[in-house]
């Protein structure tokens, strides 16, 4: 009887103990520990949900990419390094640590992705994270131990990353690879689908018309020009709520969009966001912002009646001004040429859709993707214009911790190349609780019922995707 091929069998574990002892070589040499990272081709055709679930048996710190419609994805398991970073230099401390552990780095990525970090960062830095939040720093970006990538050409890559020092022992490291190998890729565990409706709590509707009102007061006063708000929806189940059947459903439901998962000690904060932050990729930046909301017809006559609306209403279009005027002014000092929509155009989503803009540059000379996040977030389509006293609003009206809510997620490579969403359309799962969040942009001729409304579109997704009621 013939040998079953293991899917891990296709790991190219010995160039990876080969490049472990370079590592060993190079850190006794350097008297520092050393990133060791190696990528190959990856020839087997495999499910990216169920080899997230799969690395549970590995480690609790997962995370997922993936652009359906584009079908390409990542998922990323383990941790061999971690940069966390606090306060409002993060990103610019963040770049720093980078830099410093790339530039001692051993990689041979063979034209794949190679050494790449995912993570994201808090809406607003600094402050106490409440309880559900406790995880998730004011930066975090995690190295892999293990990451699988399928692009949108066809091509699949597996990447193994690790940290060694002089004292590394090059046997107990490959056995552990192998062990993990097997673990990842040869085991099967189906996922369990639980079918019970999650009983939801509501978000007080009083309250959050009071905000709006007392946003309104302070535009008609003059000031301020725009706060954008958040809510909160408690969710709670007899069981845990899985992240693989939430990615699954948004995938499904949302493939135009970025759909995420950062899970940390039985931690997730999964999404789909429709809102690219920044994309950077060699000599090209882009960037698409989304603001001014309207619902999707039941009919194609209905929809395009919505999108004329939208297009038309002089408040939507002036809450999108505000943001483009803003984004354009802040890539700008990043870019060397930098060109966008004369006219909005409409981005349509699941349950909703938008007016958006599409923003094209030309870095300048050392900037990075992180020099991008730093100066975009956050947006007035989170946060408000001016940002200083729409900020101080936003901490006094809401009554919760937005965490990495409306906060950029994404990823970042040794190039310097990324991309990075705002968590929007997301939720994170704890237990047998999960925490969904909404928000609306308030500015003058806006009305607290229209908002409301517009929260309850956008709780849907991750509702639905959830299966509440």
């Amino acid at each position: 009887m013939g040998r079953v091929e293991r899917v891990s069998d296709s790991i190219s574990l010995d160039e990876a103990t080969e490049l472990i002892q370079v590592g060993k070589e190079r850190s006794a040499e350097s008297k520092r520990p050393v990133v060791v990272s190696l990528t190959r081709p990856f020839p087997i055709e495999i499910d990216s949900i169920q080899l997230f679930h799969a690395g549970t048996r590995i480690d609790s710190t997962r995370n997922y990419w993936a652009l359906p419609a584009e079908e390409s994805w990542t998922v990323s398991v383990g941790e061999a390094a971690e940069i966390s970073v606090k306060g409002p230099k993060r990103f610019q401390q963040a770049a720093a640590i980078l830099r410093d552990l790339i530039s001692s780095a051993i990689v041979e990525d063979n034209g794949g992705p190679g050494l790449v970090f995912s993570g994201g960062f808090r809406f607003n830095p600094g402050l106490p994270a409440d309880d559900p939040w406790r995880e998730f720093h004011d930066g975090l970006l995690t190295l892999p131990r293990w990451m699988v990538t399928s692009q949108s050409n066809g091509k699949r890559w597996v990447t193994i990353n690790t940290v060694v020092n002089d004292h590394a022992n090059v046997d107990s490291a490959r056995k552990e690879l192998a062990d993990q190998a097997t673990e990842l890729f040869d085991s099967r565990t189906e996922l369990a689908k639980d079918d019970e409706v999650l009983m939801k709590t509501e978000p007080t509707t009083d309250g959050w018309r009071r905000n709006v009102k007392e946003v309104l007061t302070a535009i008609k006063n003059e000031k301020l020009t725009k706060v954008t708000l958040a809510r909160v929806m408690k969710l709670s189940a007899e069981t845990p709520a899985p992240p693989e059947e939430v990615l699954r459903n948004l995938a499904s439901n949302y493939p135009e969009c970025r759909i995420f998962a950062f899970c940390r000690n039985q931690i997730s904060f999964v999404g789909a966001s429709p809102e690219e932050l920044v994309n950077l990729r060699g000599e090209k930046v882009t960037s698409t912002c989304l603001a001014g909301s309207a619902p999707r017809g039941v009919s194609q006559k209905e929809d395009a009646e919505f999108s004329s609306w939208l297009l038309e209403n002089a408040k939507e279009r002036q809450e999108h001004a505000v943001v483009v005027e803003w984004i354009a002014q802040r890539m700008g000092s990043l870019c060397s040429k930098l060109q966008w929509d004369d006219v909005p155009h409409i981005v349509r989503l699941g349950n909703v859709q938008h007016l958006g803009t599409k923003f094209v540059g030309t870095p300048k000379t050392g900037c990075d993707i992180l020099a991008f996040v730093e100066a975009l977030h956050p947006t007035p389509a989170v946060g408000g214009i001016p940002l200083d006293p729409a900020m101080e609003m936003i901490g006094r009206l809401e009554d919760f911790d937005r965490g990495w809510y409306t906060g950029p997620v994404g990823w970042v490579d040794r190039f310097g190349n990324g991309e990075f969403a705002i968590a929007i359309r997301c939720a994170l799962l704890r237990g047998n609780e999960a925490f969904l969040y909404a928000g609306a942009g308030i500015v003058s001729g806006s009305e607290p019922d229209r908002e409301d409304h517009e929260t309850t579109m956008k709780f849907k997704p991750l509702l639905t995707a959830l299966g509440a009621t």
